[in-house]
């Protein structure tokens, strides 16, 4: 006989289709036949302050509102961060008005257990200052000291002090700066100081270097003369020379230096009793020659 195949057992093939399985468990949502047209809108109306295609083509506006969200999130971040830059810029004016610097002002404050926020404090010193001013009391009760010693200006001294200040240490850094025929001195009166130079050597050699370089004469230095010449020297106040130069003061290498000159002198008298070559003196030159218009030459 002929076997018949059960119909109800048919075997699915690669050619067959096979029927949908639905895969979400969430119906799908029907927004209507006007659904499409009402996304675009709500796009188009974010985009209606933007200009040209922007505002009226939907895919270029929905890009561009996409960026404008973004940045208008990330706007929100930087706000806040500019918000305080600006405070801890207001709290410190404030804060140097009273002598203190504004991290010495907030340390302070935390360990007098003073807790007030930036924008707080910001708004005392721009709105009510002698609030802030309490505060800074109770901080910093010695915040008059500072501002005083912030404010403090050094007087200004007259030519005449710096003068004897100054020439009488070059007189004892140079002993011989009025006896010596290899020395030359000058002095140059300017805004804001006196300058004094002192040049020493033969007449020969500086007769050789003063065309090349004629900045010299001018009260320069050559920059390859010195070893750092970006160095910045902060000046050293009249107070500080007074001190270290006065009679019994003196450094212990001048005391050293004076022997060793004084040792010298005695040498060339000893060799000038003998006949015997002694280097040249000069005659007549003292203090008065530093105040003389015309300056000294090696011509």
């Amino acid at each position: 006989g002929i076997r018949q195949s059960n119909p109800s057992k048919k075997k699915w093939t690669r050619w067959d289709h096979m029927p949908a399985v639905p895969v979400s468990g969430k119906a799908k949502q029907l927004r209507g036949p006007y659904g499409r047209y009402r996304k675009q809108d709500m796009w188009l109306d974010y985009a209606r302050r933007f200009t040209g295609r922007h505002a009226k083509e939907f895919k270029l506006a929905k890009g561009k509102v996409m960026m404008a969200l973004k940045g208008r999130v990330k706007s929100r971040f930087l706000f806040k961060r500019q918000q305080r830059r600006l405070w801890c810029a207001r709290v410190s004016a404030n804060s140097r008005l009273h002598g203190v610097s504004y991290s010495r002002l907030i340390n302070k404050m935390k360990e007098a257990n003073i807790n007030i926020n930036r924008k707080m404090l910001s708004q005392l010193g721009v709105y009510d200052r002698a609030v802030f001013t309490n505060i800074v009391e109770v901080a910093v009760p010695y915040w008059k000291k500072l501002k005083a010693m912030r404010e403090y200006v050094p007087p200004d001294h007259t030519v005449e002090e710096l003068d004897e200040v100054g020439l009488k240490m070059i007189e004892k850094m140079v002993p011989e700066v009025y006896t010596d025929a290899h020395i030359r001195f000058n002095r140059k009166v300017t805004d804001y100081a006196v300058e004094y130079t002192v040049d020493m050597g033969s007449p020969e050699e500086w007769q050789q270097i003063l065309p090349t370089m004629p900045e010299l004469a001018n009260f320069n230095i050559p920059d390859h003369w010195v070893m750092n010449a970006n160095e910045e020297l902060l000046p050293a106040p009249i107070e500080y020379l007074k001190g270290k130069w006065e009679d019994g003061k003196e450094p212990a290498k001048w005391k050293a230096h004076m022997d060793m000159v004084k040792a010298s002198q005695e040498e060339d008298e000893k060799a000038a009793e003998r006949g015997e070559t002694v280097p040249p003196k000069k005659d007549g030159v003292s203090r008065e020659d530093w105040f003389k218009e015309e300056p000294q030459s090696w011509f």
